[in-house]
């Protein structure tokens, strides 16, 4: 029993000492000058085309300045992943860093695929939910019933929702920056689930609580100078008291002059830099975390029981579609059938009575015989 317990601690205990190298990620420099990079080109452009808008009055500006800044942000984010991966798994110069660039233009796609399926699996639940709750509604069984779903459902999205966005979608991000297909992400996540969801929760809860920290330390060194500088500022340009590092990053700074505008900007990108290194510990730790909890796994057969799993709904999907093309040829073919057996009935042949010669309908003699017709 006590070698059992022994045995099951090590991977805890093994993945919370890794957990701590987490906070050296500032160390990578590729990895700090792409976040750098992406954090300050991200505000920049949401900045200016917000800054545009405001000042065209086109809400068409707002639309750009959001999706380009996700946009920079997404496979900028991306590309540290690939790069603190590399890093995690003892290859910190694997990939150079317009490498991960390149790399996270190629396949972060798989990770919105996730995202979307991820998606698409909650929506289906909450619709059968909807369905269920409706058969509620039935007269004096509808109560009874609701006794049951109630509960049930509560369990059914708790543990879903729990499941798909705390555990799943973090780890699903660094399973792409590991190389995974969306395919191969869905069967190994699921295997951790299955495997490691204790260790893995209370290895993100210790990270989260690392992260915390690093960050509440250069929030307070950030937000101490942004005060004194903000003091500073309005005795000496004269732009007001009220200038300050949340208000420079909420833009309610009043007025209009230049000096706002600047330190909107600059509070913005004052932002972006102190949110560098939580993000690099935060993106490292989770890296870890997936190593960790997908060290002692064998994938292929999860991933060879998903396959055919898909291959069996391909082939009923293949199935249906060639039933369908049956009944529709079936279904055009039936008119032409039934004309064409009705036809040869109503055609009569008029003869002549005498002779019995073919004759027209309208000949009031036999052309052969003679004979009167009408």
């Amino acid at each position: 029993m006590s070698t059992t317990l022994e045995q099951s601690s090590v991977p805890l205990r093994s993945t919370m000492d890794s957990l701590l190298t987490a906070i050296s990620a500032f160390r990578n420099y590729r990895a700090l000058a792409l976040l750098g990079m992406t954090f300050v080109a991200s505000v920049l452009v949401g900045g200016l085309l917000s800054f545009m808008a405001a000042k065209t009055g086109m809400f068409t500006f707002y639309f750009l300045a959001s999706l380009l800044s996700f946009i920079v942000l997404f496979y900028g984010v991306n590309g540290v992943g690939i790069l603190l991966m590399n890093d995690a798994q003892g290859q910190p110069d694997r990939h150079s860093l317009v490498d991960a660039l390149l790399l996270s233009l190629y396949t972060s796609h798989r990770l919105l695929a996730v995202v979307i399926l991820d998606f698409l699996i909650v929506l289906a639940v909450i619709i059968a939910i909807a369905i269920v709750l409706l058969l509620c509604k039935i007269p004096v069984l509808g109560p009874f019933l609701f006794t049951f779903v109630f509960p049930a459902s509560a369990v059914i999205l708790g543990v879903l929702v729990f499941s798909l966005y705390l555990v799943m979608l973090p780890l699903a991000a660094p399973a792409v920056w590991s190389g995974a297909t969306v395919f191969q992400v869905i069967a190994r996540i699921n295997m951790v689930i299955r495997k490691h969801l204790i260790l893995v929760l209370l290895s993100e809860f210790v990270l989260a609580l690392i992260t915390g920290f690093a960050a509440a330390i250069i929030a307070m060194v950030v937000v101490t100078g942004s005060m004194i500088t903000s003091g500073m500022s309005a005795g000496i340009i004269g732009i007001g008291m009220d200038i300050n590092m949340m208000s420079m990053m909420s833009g309610q700074m009043g007025g209009g002059s230049g000096h706002l505008i600047a330190a909107f900007i600059g509070g913005g990108l004052l932002f972006a830099v102190s949110a560098v290194i939580p993000s690099l510990i935060w993106t490292k730790g989770i890296c870890l975390i997936y190593l960790n909890s997908t060290r002692d796994l064998d994938f292929s057969q999860a991933e060879s029981q998903l396959g055919s799993k898909f291959d069996e709904v391909r082939k009923k999907a293949e199935q249906a579609r060639e039933r369908a093309r049956e009944l529709a040829a079936q279904q055009t073919s039936v008119p032409t059938a039934t004309s064409s057996a009705i036809i040869p009935e109503a055609k009569v042949v008029l003869t002549c009575p005498s002779c019995k010669e073919v004759v027209a309908e309208d000949d009031a003699f036999c052309g052969n015989c003679g004979h009167k017709l009408k």
